[in-house]
């Protein structure tokens, strides 16, 4: 298996070095094509909701999992740790930075300044994954990393600016820090005090833009924003929604994935069913990156909803599996794939899958699969033959500052080899 692994990733290597990173998308107009969209079980709103603790991407239950395969040296799962204490992020020598207004957008007309949510990017990947350190191993001191980090940021930032990017910003440091809070709320040495500033923090400063795009759009005509401005942004509110219990907002984010009007609405999002047990990203026709990206936020919300009680993986038949073996197929089979040209309310129009950014690497595909194979029992030669593939490319699965020191590398909080694999 390491050998057929290793002639693999030579072969994604290969075929990475002969894409062309030109942008495939057309000027000429087409007309888009009439979809009917399936009828759909949605996804059930319980005005009453009640949330699991810790109940984000991971339960109690999950982390039993892992310090039990740790400790006994089993794999993968060592490998998915030591790729973990091997992140300068985890580390507690890490310093936090936090900044006073968090900018993503700047050098703008709405924000003069230049960018800095850097800053939040790294810390939020920091104070998660100190937080996994401590979950795993017990040492307090790096409990005490993560609160550090996540008290510095409540204490410091007091505002976020930027043009519209600052969507982007809220939506994705958001969420993850939400997700390093959910996991540290458990923790006696994080004061009432410092937690219930932190929370407030995220609904004072975060939540607000999030809610705000999902209503508004900035203005735009509905399918102006492509779909990761809303998943991350969907994410958002979930996530703060778990953190805070307040079940008005996690129903928000079901609710929009239901009948949401813009691209994060799940039928939209993964677009376009091919009856090959693929579907189309919407971002397909764009690059890989962020059609990959809509893959991770999809995982994630996937993952959270599933730990509080909802089947969001099993939508629509499985319809996340679906638009995660296309993207599979297309980036690391190298096999081609059916493409149905795609037009938006600008007449953006895209004729032919863009071959920009095939092949890149980002830690979402471990939950995946382990959800569909390991937890629902589907096929990995014949339901999740792609994904299964895929896979093995990635592992073990790092995270932030594993994937370079551009934003890309920080979308997904990752380290999935260690965090979602079953028996």
């Amino acid at each position: 298996m390491k050998t057929l692994t290793t002639v693999f990733k030579f072969v994604l290597l290969i075929t990475a070095i002969s894409c062309s990173s030109a942008d495939s998308s057309s000027t000429e107009e087409t007309k888009p094509p009439v979809v009917t969209p399936p009828v759909v079980t949605p996804i059930p709103i319980n005005p009453n909701k009640t949330f699991t603790h810790p109940g984000l991407l991971h339960t109690q239950a999950d982390f039993d999992r892992m310090k039990a395969k740790v400790n006994a040296s089993a794999e993968p799962w060592l490998s998915g740790w030591n790729k973990l204490i091997a992140n300068s992020h985890s580390q507690l020598t890490y310093t936090p930075n936090p900044v006073v207004k968090l900018i993503r957008g700047g050098n703008s007309a709405e924000e003069p300044s230049p960018d800095n949510y850097s800053r939040a990017m790294n810390d939020a990947a920091a104070a998660y994954q100190t937080a996994i350190r401590w979950k795993i191993t017990g040492d307090n001191a790096y409990a005490d990393k993560s609160i550090q980090i996540m008290n510095a940021w409540a204490s410091t930032c007091t505002s976020l600016s930027g043009n519209s990017n600052i969507v982007l910003g809220a939506g994705i440091y958001g969420y993850q820090f939400a997700n390093a809070a959910e996991i540290m709320r458990t923790y006696s040495g994080w004061t009432a005090t410092d937690f219930n500033k932190f929370k407030k923090w995220l609904v004072d400063l975060f939540l607000p833009i999030s809610k705000d795009f999902l209503v508004r759009h900035n203005g735009t005509c509905i399918s102006h924003y492509w779909a990761n401005w809303d998943l991350c942004s969907i994410l958002n509110v979930m996530s703060i929604g778990v953190l805070t219990d307040d079940a008005s907002l996690y129903n928000t984010a079901i609710t929009y994935l239901n009948e949401g009007q813009g691209n994060g609405q799940l039928l939209k999002v993964i677009w376009y069913d091919h009856k090959d047990g693929t579907a189309q990203v919407q971002e397909a026709g764009r690059d890989q990156g962020h059609a990959l990206l809509c893959i991770g936020f999809l995982a994630d919300i996937a993952q959270s909803t599933w730990n509080q009680g909802d089947d969001v993986y099993g939508y629509n038949n499985n319809w996340i599996l679906k638009g995660a073996e296309y993207e599979a197929k297309y980036n690391f089979i190298t096999q081609s794939v059916p493409f149905e040209p795609y037009n938006n309310c600008d007449n953006v129009n895209h004729t032919v899958i863009s071959n920009a950014g095939r092949g890149e690497i980002r830690p979402i595909w471990a939950g995946i699969y382990n959800h569909y194979v390991k937890r629902k029992g589907l096929s990995e030669t014949t339901d999740v033959k792609y994904v299964s593939l895929v896979k093995n490319v990635v592992r073990p699965e790092g995270g932030g500052g594993d994937y370079g020191p551009n934003s890309g590398g920080f979308d997904s909080l990752g380290f999935g080899t260690l965090l979602y694999t079953l028996e």
